[in-house]
């Protein structure tokens, strides 16, 4: 039902966005598979419009397919799970194989293996995983589990606990989307219970020390940490997004929502945090609920920074958009957004000397690098880059952030870099911000250009300005836990049962 109430909070947004964004109708638009197709009303734009943005944005997808032999499949990885149990090593289960800000790491370096639960691939692929685990005893082992067949009577159930959500639903657009993202849930559901149940069994078997994720609100994790409560074993979130609280209300409701939908819920015994910004969002009924809360420094490439005049301001663009499939309003940028703001900082930038900037472009499928190289041309000074390189070494080669809103504002905030806040900046800032360019001295942390014109004095101040290091321990300290939480390797020591070395 967590992820029921996320997915009705999702098609609320969509439904409202898609209103805002389209003018009165009747509309010609293209259908799912591109036809340019009429629509005369909201329920026929809706019909033709939402399964092209839930087939773009593919944040509804889930494998659902059975392997050949379902049957020994599951004795299989119960063999597997039972064997590993005796390795001598303990077990962690995650929904992935790899945990962002590099937490996987620092479990397998801490000497535990990961036990990846997912749904089947529905090929030979199961089979191989399976007995890799077997044969080789690999640090992190794939368990995949067959769906349930579509006439369990456990998937009719929750079909029919999910249509009594959606007829309780009052905004008629809404509860259009959420019947027309019926055939979805469907597909859905059989892996997602088949891991909630199978998933429990393998975990009473593994025995693990506790399972973790980076949220609960992904189809395999919400599925994955169910199975864990089952199983009695203790769930941790070890929380990656950026949720600072914020002085407008309008986006302290979304940031809160995303809390709780991503990060401390019934599904959630451990909220682990490396962002001082979220503990705000934390509250006494957390606490009354048995939920506990672990703080964690994370590790960063060291930083540098040049005081020589003149010199070359390297600034690296990070930033982030909501496709309109898993679209949150108000604090996200739109891809048309993100774009424009793009081309508006890079064209300024080429206009100004001893200034470079590389925009590092996520591969989503609304705007790629591709678009963005498109769209920019040759520019003098720019440059564009995929995710090729880790974030953070080729965050620690620059000397400033640019984005909108994005959990990377944080992490160069935590690593004492500068930011500029770029984009959206009149409807929303992450992080207060100094709106006026620095003079001889860099003394903030956040700064912020609400136009076009504000970029170039913006920009050439502050490559000219002087960063001190008081200025940026400052910075690490303000935005950053300090030397009294956990560093990663401390808090995977933790969970896996090592003793831990005194704090400093």
């Amino acid at each position: 039902m967590l992820m029921a109430r996320q997915a009705a909070w999702g098609h609320a947004c969509l439904t409202e966005r898609l209103q805002r964004t389209v003018p009165s109708g009747p509309w010609l638009v293209r259908d799912a598979d591109g036809k340019w197709t009429p629509a005369g009303d909201w329920q026929t734009l809706q019909q033709i419009l939402l399964p092209r943005i839930w087939n773009y944005g593919l944040a509804h997808l889930v494998a659902n397919r059975s392997p050949r032999f379902p049957l020994l499949l599951k004795a299989l990885a119960r063999w597997a799970a039972t064997r590993g149990r005796h390795s001598g090593k303990p077990w962690v289960a995650a929904p992935s194989r790899k945990l962002k800000n590099e937490f996987s790491g620092a479990l397998i370096k801490a000497g535990a293996r990961i036990a990846v639960l997912q749904p089947a691939a529905g090929n030979w692929k199961d089979y191989g995983d399976v007995l890799r685990n077997l044969r080789d005893a690999p640090s992190v082992q794939t368990f995949p589990i067959a769906p349930l067949a579509s006439s369990d009577r456990r998937v009719h159930n929750a079909m029919a606990a999910l249509d009594r959500l959606g007829d309780a639903i009052g905004n008629a657009r809404v509860r259009a989307a959420w019947q027309l993202y019926r055939p979805y849930l469907s597909q859905a559901l059989p892996s997602m219970l088949a891991l909630t149940d199978e998933g429990a069994a393998l975990i009473r078997r593994l025995h693990p020390r506790a399972a973790v994720s980076y949220e609960t609100n992904s189809w395999n994790s919400a599925a994955l940490m169910q199975a864990s409560g089952v199983a009695g074993v203790k769930r941790v979130i070890f929380n990656h997004n950026s949720q600072p609280p914020s002085t407008s209300p309008i986006a302290n409701l979304v940031l809160e929502t995303l809390f709780r939908q991503r990060t401390c819920n019934t599904l959630t015994d451990v909220t682990a945090l490396w962002s001082p910004g979220a503990l705000p969002w934390l509250t006494q009924q957390d606490a009354a609920q048995g939920r506990t809360t672990a703080t964690v420094r994370l590790q960063y490439p060291t930083s540098h920074y040049s005081e020589r005049q003149p010199r070359t301001l390297r600034i690296l663009h990070a930033g982030n958009y909501q496709n309109w499939s898993d679209f949150f309003p108000w604090i996200a940028e739109t891809a048309d957004e993100y774009l424009d703001g793009i081309e508006a900082l890079a064209r300024v930038v080429s206009q100004l000397d001893n200034i470079e900037l590389t925009v590092r472009v996520r591969p989503k499928r609304e705007v790629d690098a591709k678009a963005v190289e498109e769209r920019l041309g040759k520019l003098r000074n720019v440059r564009i880059s995929g995710i090729e390189q880790d974030f953070l070494e080729q965050l620690a080669e620059h000397d400033l952030l640019v984005a909108h809103f994005s959990t990377t504002v944080e992490q160069a905030l935590q690593m004492g870099k500068p930011v500029l806040l770029w984009g959206n900046a009149r409807r929303y800032h992450q992080f207060s911000a100094q709106t006026l360019p620095p003079s001889g001295v860099m003394t903030h942390s956040v700064y912020s250009s609400s136009t076009t014109a504000e970029l170039a004095p913006m920009l050439s101040a502050l490559r000219d300005a002087v960063r001190p290091m008081a200025a940026t321990i400052a910075c690490t300290q303000q935005y950053g836990f300090d030397n009294q939480a956990h560093s990663l390797e401390q808090f995977a020591d933790l969970l896996v049962g090592k003793s831990l070395t005194p704090h400093p």
